[in-house]
Parts: structure tokens; sequence; C-alpha cells
């Protein structure tokens, strides 16, 4: 065989092997939903899937798939090229069950939706979102992970785990947090109890700023937050199925931690998981002095100053 042929075949050969390496072995992985590319490429080179991080960035700007890859559960080759890695993860992954969080649901109610989906088996779901061991492990020192499930379309594998399947919720909360801005641990819960009560009072999202400087300029004030959505909080822990839309004044009396008409101050822990219009109405709250406010009756709210206008504008739209 000439000089020439041998080069050509070697040239051939090399291409063949980029294009399909030797076998390293699989591996699955879970890529989460709303990361960077950059992100995914670091994690792909952490996990081995690729070999160099830049050159899987330059592959990705070349084919114009920068904001094609789908997040989900893959079962990929080690070490492939990374037109290969590009191609599957524009595909999306394998056997993926894709389950919608909105925003406001209480981690109950998250489990119950992956319990029904055949993802998670919902006791032992719960059990971990109470584990404090676990909680400490994913980056997190509070008492529970309700209102730290980011609301997000998510993908799973029926392999995921419950751990697995919280850790993917966890680390979107993580990624979400920080381009909002908010990194501060010493205020972030604060800030989630807070985004979370403004989440369940208000329908609107140009009211949630208004709605958050009440429950700010109460705190300041040392008045109790009044916020209705914490006592239907305490009802659903107690009774997961109840549809209750009207409080009693009995329902106000309830001995909870929750029950922001006779504590001061915030409750212990988030009542739901905010969205981010929420959490950034919380940290950039608006210029007012309200410190009432009254549902009108069509989703939105009437504000007040002083205690006689809110009753004034309690007999008008109650």
């Amino acid at each position: 065989m000439s000089k020439k042929y041998l080069l050509i075949a070697l040239a051939v050969l090399i291409i063949v092997a980029w294009w399909q390496p030797l076998n390293f072995g699989q591996t699955e992985v879970t890529i989460p939903g709303d990361v960077s590319a950059r992100e995914i490429a670091h994690f792909l080179a952490y996990q081995r899937i690729v070999r160099n991080v830049e050159e899987f960035l330059f592959w990705l700007k070349i084919t114009g798939r920068e904001r094609n890859l789908k997040s989900g559960t893959y079962e990929l080759h080690k070490y492939k090229n990374p037109l290969y890695v590009i191609g599957r993860l524009a595909s999306g992954g394998k056997s993926e069950i894709v389950v919608t969080l909105p925003e406001g649901l209480t981690m109950y109610e998250t489990a119950r939706i992956l319990a029904e989906r055949g993802l998670v088996d919902e006791n032992r779901f719960l059990e971990l979102c109470h584990d404090e061991k676990f909680i400490n492990e994913i980056g997190l020192k509070v008492p529970s992970l309700e209102g730290y499930f980011f609301p997000d379309t998510y993908s799973f594998s029926r392999l995921q785990n419950e751990a697995a399947i919280i850790t993917t919720f966890t680390r979107n909360f993580f990624s979400r947090i920080a381009k909002i801005g908010l990194m501060d641990n010493d205020s972030l819960h604060q800030v989630i109890i807070l985004a979370s009560i403004v989440e369940k009072e208000a329908k609107y999202e140009d009211e949630r700023p208004i709605i958050a400087k009440v429950f700010l300029n109460r705190l300041k004030s040392r008045r109790p937050l009044e916020s209705c959505a914490t006592i239907f909080f305490i009802l659903k822990v107690k009774d997961p199925l109840t549809t209750s839309q009207r409080l009693t004044d009995r329902d106000l009396q309830i001995g909870s931690p929750y029950n922001t008409y006779l504590h001061l101050g915030l409750p212990p822990g988030p009542i739901c998981s905010p969205g981010e219009s929420a959490i950034t109405a919380v940290m950039s709250p608006a210029d007012v002095d309200y410190l009432y406010f009254v549902a009108k009756g069509d989703g939105r709210h009437h504000f007040s100053r002083t205690y006689r206008e809110h009753m004034a504008a309690k007999d008008t739209y109650q």
C-alpha cells in the first residue's frame, strides 16, 4: 500500500475514532433545567462525557444549538465527540416524564403530583423533605424543604429516586436565585418565607411589590402580618384534601406558629414555593406606606394606610 493510501486510511481512522471513539463506557447524567450552556459544558466535562469545555462550546456555537439543549436524563458514552453529545442533548433524554410545578405549590402537593406520575413514593419523598441530615447535604440549613422547589418544568427518568429528584429541584433553586441576585444565606430563608406569602396573596404581578411592602411595613411597625394565606396553609397541612375558600373566626384562632393573626413576625417557614416575581417583589418592594389591603373579589386588592380606611374598604368589598 502506498504512503498516500496509508495517510488517507490513517486520516479516516482518526475521523472515525473522533466521531465514534473507543468505548469508555456509559454513564447516566441529568441535565437540570434553566442552566447556561457553559454550566452544562462544565458538568459534562466533570462527568467525563466531553474532554474539553471550550471545544464543546465551540461546536455548540458552530451548530447554532446554544439554546436547543434540553434538560433531562441521558445515558451518554464517556469522552464522546461534541457533535454527538450536542445532538443527544438537543433531541431530549430517555424515557422522560415531564413535570411542571406551577408557582404556589406546597411540598405536599408536589409529592402528590410526583407520586401520581409514578416517580416517587409519596411518604419517602416527604420523609426526605424533613430529613435534617439530607437537607444539610444538599446545601440548605432549614427545618424542611417547603418553599425550595423552584417552580419550573422538569424532566425525570423513572430510574431516578426520591433523593435525585429533590436534588434536581434544589439545584435549580440555587441556580435561579443566583440569577435573581439572592445569594445571602443569612437572609435567604426570610426572603423565601415572605415571598411565599406574597405568592399566595397576590394574583396579579403588578400588585406583588405593593403587597410585599405592606407586609414589610407591618413587620417594621411590629404589627402581626394577618395573612389569610398562612391560615389556609395550616388547614392544608392538617387536611391536604381541604377545599375551604373562606375562613371563620375559629380558623383565625388556630394554635400554630404559622398563624400570623396570633404571632408577630414571620412564620417559621415558607408556606409554598414562590416564583421569581414574588421573590423579586420582596427584594425590590414598592415605595408605599400602606399597612392594609383587602380583596375586591376580582383577584385585585384595595390598599389602605389607616385602620379606618381599611374597615371602610372591607364594608365596600366584603
